[in-house]
């Protein structure tokens, strides 16, 4: 068996158009199912595509007008590259080295068509000159289209080969990566009519009057015409398998040729010439023609064509040596129709797909073979239903043939890829992301992939998370959802594909106090993730030097842990901290950090204020400080002061403290056990709502003074820095100041001082565009956050669960993850995949076409929707500009700040901006090319206008 060599290619992505197919998945599944796609009526027969003059023109930047002015094929070739790009699992706008695109377009009349309505129809600035329509047509121009819109810096070449060019411009592909042109090569080619003429008769009697086209049949009078598009990714096997890319097959051999003088005349097929380029295909490839299990043939069904084509595969393919097995031979062109420059590129994809999958698609409309054919010689078998693969050819090898009016041909061999086996891992969270540039398409797009995890999809989860993570555009509308498995993940998906998350721009980390800590809180993260378990190993290391011997994860996971003061305490500290480095790790950095009680030290430690070892040095002295204190306890009452002045006995009353204001009915109470428990049973008698928290000592009451001196020098070890984040105090509900920072006795007044949670967080919600996270196990700053005054409906979530949540805290912190991510907030997703990761092939992009044509310009141009308080152009001479700009961009509605290039506007499209100005405020005020450009909104030029104005005057 041949191995491929250090030159095979790799084909990593795969799109396209075609009649009754939207994507390559559609053709496919029609292909296998015999489904004949062509279009006929009494004018006779066509392979249609859906929709071709349909274009998502604000997606690529093109301003309805600019639309109009692209080839259908050169809209569809766009959209196509980049879904081919996405099939790669490549996100089209952040590529990195050089992208070649090779690729050729039909010859349509479109430009004709728009020359025609502009003269008819008297909109000669509306559709430009006939340059600008020209450029928004000519063949030329197909590829650097592509390589401008998706910013692609490999060469991009036009290639015209009539029906080769597709095939053609693979094995230039093939050629430029194989020469160091290009890192990365899209090719492939497109042939739409927006209007095609249905018509069984051509005067080169190619076309089959009857409207079917029989590839090798007896009764094959002629081919049907045929819309089409699509493009291949290619790229160097060894590189493709080192970045994990999908590979669907891959390139052995490829070889381009003419036929020269060498038969009867210019648009006749030549034997010898095809064998030549067949051949020649074989060279590089290191294989034998028996080899060979399949053949995707040109078979266009003409009476000259097919048995000329067969004569010289005959040539090559019968070999030295008899073959076990037949070799199958096929034509797509008997269900979709011969797709002209797309024809190669459609071959290609059914060849790739059959090695890929192990089934070979029937050849519709066969009956009996074309007598002079000769399907002996190899044997050429023509399959009329789906078959599994033959057995007996080792690798699963296909060649693709392609010819092309005039004599240029393509042979290229595509042989199966074996990829790795992996071993199975235990299954953990995992992050899917989707993101669009409209709030429609992005819904679209979650619902698409939801039905797409609905099935019994074959890749990892982990390795479809990251596909969406890593080789897709990060655009403004977001959805995300987290699960353990797809089945899990598709319902995820469906139920936020309505939910829309308030946007933020920055995160707060706030970190809750003694009382929300577990046994066993953050296992989940410990285990499988490598940021949370080193930052609990630095709180070992950090707790080590205070208690000598004591097992932090033991302590942890310990029964006992919330009834142990000074574990407790520890352990959330800890905790918090793991927590706190994981979303670090992520790239996810606090703006503001706020912590309540205990949880303030955490702050601190985040804000740069303390070291960690200082923090935990702290954190055990303070608990061991608590733990030494007269029994006491905590009480959380749903009430004001003046209610509970009202109902606790005064004398009970004088004997606590106020530890806590979390909310204007959310107070804490501290002191000696048996004044809570007095004050307790008078405020439930009163039908008042508490709760006894799980702290077992009086923290931030005057208990503390007892061991004040003791506390004191323990911060008295403490060696502040200067802040590197902004801090919120909870001891005075404002921002620290640098010389509170400085200050280690700070401390000291924090444990015995009321916590001001609630005008803290007042402070916080006075920031805008923040998203804030809970820091710690549970929900209990959560919930005060929402339940405060001043909050405004902004997105707060938590890190971990709930005690008694049923969820592991890895799930749960995935969960809030992708609703980080959905609200806009920018997540290093490399940093979440602890294992290798391979790329997969993927639902594409949901495009929101619109029709632009001919008969779209002489409608009214779309309405671009008036902003909120917007007012109409202040005078004249704004009026006439935003006309202006109106007419050329194609987009009605503009106001005084509606930026002609956002718009979609160039300096070709200012051009016509210049001529329109100049006929209606005269010519003689010097405007030019560069006052449009550089004066960018429609109240900057009128501004600039009226100063022209005045000057000439």
């Amino acid at each position: 068996m041949t191995e491929p060599g250090s030159d095979a290619v790799a084909v990593i992505g795969l799109s396209g158009r075609f009649p009754g197919a939207a994507t390559v998945e559609d053709l496919w599944r029609n292909l296998l199912s015999g489904t004949d796609a062509i279009t006929r009526d009494y004018r006779g027969a066509f392979g249609m595509l859906d929709a071709p003059a349909r274009f998502d023109a604000s997606f690529f930047g093109y301003s309805p007008a600019e639309a109009t002015l692209l080839d259908p094929q050169h809209r569809v070739l766009l959209e196509c590259a980049w879904h081919a790009l996405e099939n790669a699992a490549y996100d089209p706008r952040s590529l990195q080295g050089r992208v070649g695109v090779y690729a050729g377009t039909g010859q349509t009349d479109y430009a004709e068509k728009l020359i025609a309505h502009r003269d008819s129809a008297s909109l000669q600035h509306e559709l430009g000159s006939d340059y600008a329509i020209r450029l928004g047509s000519a063949v030329d121009f197909a590829t650097s289209r592509i390589s401008h819109r998706l910013r692609l810096t490999g060469p991009a070449v036009t290639v015209q080969t009539a029906c080769s060019t597709s095939l053609v411009a693979v094995h230039l592909a093939v050629q430029g990566l194989l020469a160091g042109d290009c890192d990365l090569a899209l090719a492939g080619g497109a042939t739409v009519r927006i209007d095609p003429v249905l018509s069984g008769q051509d005067e080169a009697g190619v076309i089959a009057p009857s409207g079917h086209c029989r590839p090798f049949d007896a009764q094959a009078e002629g081919t049907i015409p045929g819309n089409g598009a699509g493009f291949v990714v290619l790229r160097m096997l060894d590189d493709a398998l080192a970045a994990g890319d999908p590979v669907h097959a891959v390139i052995r051999g490829s070889a381009i040729g003419n036929d020269g003088g060498d038969k009867i005349g210019f648009t006749a097929p030549s034997v010898q010439g095809q064998e030549r380029t067949i051949r020649a295909a074989f060279g590089p490839s290191g294989l034998r023609p028996q080899d060979i299990g399949y053949v995707q043939a040109h078979g266009t069904a003409t009476r000259l064509g097919d048995p000329i084509e067969v004569a010289a595969l005959n040539r090559v393919y019968a070999g030295e040596t008899p073959r076990d097995t037949p070799c199958v031979l096929g034509s797509v062109k008997s269900m979709i129709g011969h797709t002209d420059a797309a024809a190669g590129v459609a071959g290609l994809i059914t060849a790739v797909l059959a090695v890929r999958d192990g089934v070979i698609p029937p050849t519709a409309h066969f009956t009996c073979p074309n007598p002079e054919l000769d399907l002996t010689a190899v044997p050429f078998v023509v399959n009329t239903e789906t078959v599994s693969w033959p057995i007996g050819h080792g690798l699963r090898r296909a060649a693709v043939n392609s010819l092309g009016l005039g004599g240029t041909n393509a042979h290229v061999i595509v042989e199966q890829h074996l990829a790795e086996t992996r071993p199975l891992s235990a299954p953990e969270p995992q992050v899917l992301i989707l993101s669009a540039a409209t709030e429609s398409a992005v819904r679209t797009a979650t619902s698409q992939m939801a039905e797409y995890l609905r099935q019994d999809v074959e890749q990892p989860l982990a390795d479809i998370a990251f596909t969406l993570q890593t080789g897709r555009s990060r655009l403004h509308h977001r959805r995300a959802a987290a699960a353990l498995t797809a089945k899990q993940a598709s319902a995820a998906l469906s139920r936020q594909a309505d939910v829309v998350l308030p946007p933020a721009s920055s995160v707060v980390f706030v970190f809750p106090g003694q009382g929300c800590q577990y046994p066993g809180m953050g296992a989940d993260l410990d285990r499988c993730q490598p940021a949370y378990a080193a930052a609990l190993d630095e709180c070992a290391a950090a707790l080590s030097g205070h208690l000598p011997g004591v097992d932090l994860r033991k302590m942890i996971s310990s029964p006992t842990l919330s009834s142990d003061l000074v574990a407790s305490q520890i352990n959330l500290f800890a905790v918090e901290w793991a927590t706190a480095s994981l979303w670090r790790s992520l790239g996810v950095e606090p703006s503001i950090v706020l912590g309540h009680s205990l949880g303030a030290v955490t702050a601190a430690c985040v804000a740069g204020n303390l070291s960690l070892g200082d923090g935990m040095g702290y954190v055990v002295e303070r608990a061991r400080l608590f733990a030494s204190l007269p029994t006491g306890t905590m009480l959380a009452v749903a009430a004001d002061d003046e209610e509970i002045a009202r109902t606790v006995p005064a004398t009970t009353l004088r004997e606590l403290s106020l530890a806590a204001v979390n909310a204007p009915r959310h107070q804490v109470l501290s002191g000696p056990a048996h004044h809570v428990a007095a004050a307790e049973a008078a405020l439930v008698e009163a039908g008042v709502s508490v709760k006894t928290l799980r702290v077992a000592a009086p923290a931030h009451s005057r208990q503390i003074e007892t061991v004040a001196e003791e506390l004191s020098v323990a911060v008295s070890r403490l060696r502040p820095r200067p802040l590197t984040t902004r801090w919120i105090s909870d001891r005075t509900g404002t921002d620290m100041s640098a010389t509170e920072a400085a200050d280690p006795n700070y401390w000291v007044a924090h444990a015995r001082s009321t916590v001001r949670f609630t005008e803290a967080v007042a402070t916080l919600l006075a920031a805008p565009g923040t998203l804030v996270l809970e820091v710690g196990p549970g929900h209990t700053a959560s919930a005060l956050i929402r339940q405060h005054p001043d909050y405004d409906g902004r997105t707060v979530r938590t890190s971990l669960p709930h005690p008694v949540d049923d969820r592991p805290s890895h799930l749960h912190f995935a969960e809030t993850v992708a609703a980080v991510w959905s609200a806009g907030i920018e997540v290093d997703w490399n940093a979440c995949h602890s294992s290798p990761r391979q790329r997969v092939a993927l639902p594409g992009y949901p495009f929101e076409g619109k029709e632009f044509g001919p008969s779209a310009a002489a409608m009214s141009r779309p309405k671009k929707p008036a902003p909120t308080g917007s007012k109409e152009p202040r005078d004249d001479v704004e009026a006439v500009v935003a006309e202006a700009f109106s007419r050329v961009l194609g987009v009605d509605n503009l106001t005084h700040d509606d930026n002609f290039f956002e718009l979609g506007g160039d300096s070709l499209i200012a051009t016509r901006v210049v001529a329109l100005l100049n006929a209606e405020l005269g010519p003689n005020l010097g405007l030019t090319v560069r006052t449009v450009l550089t004066a960018r909104t429609v109240g900057e030029l009128a501004a600039q206008l009226r100063g022209m104005t005045r000057t000439s005057a």
